[in-house]
């Protein structure tokens, strides 16, 4: 090694020892994190590896927001985590830990175990999501919230994010009234609460919730009224992220849409249902938040995208339609400037070649795309030589349905037209050892952050995920 390479060696390793250098380097890792959590921890952990500087930083971050996947093996990881919450060397740690993405209530039968050795967690998941047959899926026993411990009550003011997800398998050995009661109660506590995600909820006898919630996802049985919807409203003006479900046989909820559609004037993302507000409850909702970024129409008629499109947000970026007239997918492409991606929107009608040339003049802006079936672009031939080979190029992300599967052909195909791919997630078949050549043709300009390859018919053993990963980018995520 020459004298200048050692200098600069040396220089490198000094700048590496300075805590701020580590600090920026752990920060631009932990933003990956929503994307590719797993590669994340890993690399956090080899990180602790480097030396005293590296371990103390590290650690801190790997404790702030942990992450442990749900299979094989995170029981013995979640229980080695809880370990470490009662360790008074670590204290200085646990105290940073703010996020959990784990089924808390699982290991945490009793809420005060974790808010005492943790009393700044701000994101809390109550909801068990076992998929076992016949196991009740409860997030939390109610009489716990009956009578709050002071240190959960003061564990649950500090609570920003709240799962309160509800599945029942057995739904008819759960007592309604006692999870509608816990729940209000949970809520009442949680005066900090900034984002909610509650379902099967019973809104009639609510009192009060968070001043500061700006993201809402709801699933109701039974909605609140007009008195106790305006009641609420001032509460929900700073909505941004309002996320409306309606519930098998539950009550429409147009009262409480219709209310916050005269409140809210700050939404950026709208997911909505026709159960839950009327067509013109939705044009007055899109009139008064003219910077809408995302909305998403689920089984909805023309007529609720007829209404987004009488006073278009000129910000809008994703707009999913769902199955409509063809005039309209046109029509939106034509008012929204910024618009990026259609979702699964797909013509009802006039599903023709000449449809779908016109879609792509005007589709320029276009970066994302989703194929729920070859047949809603027509054809599969029309598709591959047409809509991608023109789309291609600007393509940032691509979603393919599970009904049509990809062969090497077809795989190989989107990676040669989509030089821009940042994620993808396909249905595949045939030989995993084949299927991982077609990356190695493009891995030299691969820009690729998230890979999801699924099928029935196809297998990835541990020698084609471990080729696999020399031909994506190092902070790519690979799932199969």
């Amino acid at each position: 090694m020459s004298l200048t390479s050692m200098e600069a060696a040396s220089a490198t390793n000094r700048a590496l020892a300075l805590p701020e250098i580590v600090f920026e380097i752990l920060a631009c890792l932990e933003a990956q994190a929503e994307l590719c959590p797993q590669v994340v921890q890993s690399t956090l952990r080899a990180c602790t590896l480097v030396n005293r500087t590296w371990f103390f930083d590290a650690t801190i971050f790997l404790y702030r927001n942990p992450y442990i996947h749900h299979g094989r093996g995170s029981e013995t990881k979640i229980n080695a985590l809880v370990r470490t919450l009662n360790t008074t060397n670590r204290g200085l740690y646990v105290r940073s830990l703010s996020r959990c993405k784990v089924e808390l209530w699982e290991m945490f039968p009793s809420l005060d175990r974790l808010f005492e050795p943790c009393p700044r967690v701000t994101s809390l998941d109550l909801c068990f999501r076992s998929g076992e047959k016949g196991h009740l899926m409860e997030p939390f026993e109610s009489e716990a919230f009956q009578t709050f411990d002071p240190i959960i009550a003061q564990g649950m003011s500090h609570i920003q994010e709240l799962d309160l997800t509800c599945v029942s398998v057995n739904s008819e050995d759960k007592d309604d009234t006692a999870y509608v009661d816990a729940a209000l109660n949970c809520l009442s506590v949680a005066t900090r609460l900034q984002k909610l995600v509650t379902t099967r909820a019973d809104w009639t006898n609510i009192k009060s919730i968070s001043k500061h919630l700006t993201d809402l996802s709801i699933s109701f049985v039974a909605p609140p009224d007009l008195k106790t919807s305006v009641a609420l409203a001032p509460s929900l003006v700073n909505l941004t992220k309002l996320h409306l479900h309606h519930a098998p046989q539950a009550i429409p909820a147009h009262d409480f849409s219709r209310v916050l559609a005269q409140y809210c004037r700050s939404l950026t993302s709208l997911d909505i249902c026709p159960e839950v507000i009327t067509s013109y409850s939705l044009e007055v909702m899109v009139m008064h938040n003219p910077g809408l970024i995302s909305i998403h129409l689920r089984d909805c008629p023309d007529e609720y995208t007829a209404a987004v499109l009488e006073h278009p947000p000129q910000k809008l970026e994703f707009f999913d339609m769902g199955t409509v007239d063809s005039q309209l997918i046109l029509k939106a492409l034509s008012a929204c400037p910024n618009l990026t991606s259609t979702g699964k929107s797909a013509p009802r009608n006039n599903n023709t070649v000449e449809f779908w040339q016109s879609f792509l003049e005007r589709a320029r802006q276009i970066q994302e795309l989703h194929v729920e079936r070859w047949n809603d672009f027509h054809s599969k031939d029309l598709l591959f030589n047409t809509v991608l080979p023109k789309l291609g190029p600007q393509l940032v992300r691509i979603w393919f349905g599970w009904r049509d599967l990809l062969g090497c052909n077809e795989l190989e195909s989107v990676l040669s037209s989509c030089e821009r791919l940042q994620v993808l997630r396909a249905p595949v078949m045939g030989n995993g050892q084949d299927l991982v050549r077609c990356f190695k043709s493009v891995a030299s300009r691969s820009r690729l952050r998230e890979v999801r390859l699924f099928g029935d018919n196809v297998k990835f053993c541990d020698g084609d995920k471990r080729r696999m990963q020399n031909f994506l980018p190092s902070l790519c995520s690979f799932s199969t």
